[in-house]
């Protein structure tokens, strides 16, 4: 993305605004951070302007909207009448902006019309503010698993062609590790959102640089070995596949559970993120049996030099996982 004086002060007021909510010592500054942070990130989404992106970010602007005045309307009753129980009403509009069950399905069709830096900051960035507030409520730790459970059973994204659509369901399988890691331990989520923003930035910048939208691109084309070595490692690190990076980052979550004895909720875990497993199973299966008969569409590769730098992440994060595991 190239930038200008325009997008910079954007981008900054962004960080800025998010720093607000994460360091207010009370809930109407948390609140003021996250309506600053929206009315920021709208003009994020429209750097590349077209009819799609219009309608993604009228989307994002209504929901968010929306979830901002019931948040205002709880944290007043809040403040008025020193309600206890008005903790398990807050996290409503929290979860709404998280996109989390059972709120989650305006992201796969909001995000379908966003450029990939958008997108980027759409499931990293922007999951700062909520969770963190959401670390700051009292709340009942079961009802809290067990909207995370249901969370993690997206299976919506079975029948999807387009990457986007299930990055954005592999995104609401993660949240939902990471609301479980925030609430037993707030290092244990930093690491595991470095991690996924790690993954996420190199997949992304591959899939922006060769402008793949689709899981069938993957099959028309002829790629190099590098790409399909690139892609076929973050693939299976986004995936969680042991010794991979993104399996790291799960396995500090499960070694937490099991020390807490919380069995049920690490079966139930690793059970409906099993699942996910096929959204990706679909992109691993064009990279490895992808019979180019047609010429017209052949691909010659360029820009192999580009992949050195995330082919040697890949593999230092291989090694330094082993350090963690062994």
């Amino acid at each position: 993305m190239n930038l200008n004086l325009t997008k910079i002060i954007f981008i900054t007021l962004m960080m800025f605004s998010t720093i607000i909510s994460i360091s207010s010592s009370n809930w109407l500054s948390m609140w003021m951070g996250l309506e600053l942070n929206l009315f920021t990130f709208i003009p994020i989404l429209n750097f590349k302007m077209s009819i799609y992106s219009i309608e993604s970010t009228m989307k994002y602007f209504l929901i968010q909207a929306f979830a901002s005045i019931i948040l205002l309307m709880f944290l007043i009753n809040k403040s008025l009448f020193f309600m206890i129980q008005i903790n398990m009403m807050i996290i409503i509009p929290l979860l709404m902006k998280l996109s989390l069950m059972p709120f989650h399905l305006w992201l796969p069709s909001m995000i379908e019309g966003l450029n990939w830096m958008s997108c980027l900051l759409l499931m990293t960035w922007q999951k700062i503010s909520p969770m963190i507030m959401i670390s700051y409520l009292n709340l009942n730790k079961t009802i809290m698993f067990t909207i995370m459970m249901i969370s993690l059973n997206n299976l919506f994204g079975m029948n999807q062609n387009s990457i986007r659509k299930i990055l954005a369901m592999s995104s609401i399988n993660n949240s939902s590790w990471m609301l479980i890691a925030i609430i037993m331990n707030e290092i244990l989520w930093i690491n595991y959102f470095m991690i996924y923003t790690i993954l996420n930035t190199m997949i992304i910048y591959i899939l922006s640089m060769y402008n793949i939208n689709y899981i069938n691109q993957l099959k028309f084309f002829n790629f190099s070995f590098l790409f399909k070595l690139n892609m076929l490692m973050l693939i299976f690190s986004i995936m969680g596949l042991p010794p991979m990076l993104g399996f790291l980052m799960k396995w500090m979550l499960i070694k937490m559970l099991i020390y807490n004895k919380m069995i049920f909720i690490l079966i139930m875990l690793i059970t409906l993120t099993i699942l996910n497993l096929y959204f990706y199973l679909k992109m691993t299966y064009f990279l490895l049996f992808n019979f180019n008969l047609f010429n017209k569409w052949f691909f010659q590769n360029k820009k192999n030099n580009n992949f050195n730098i995330i082919l040697f992440m890949n593999f230092f994060s291989l090694f330094f996982s082993f350090m963690f595991f062994y």
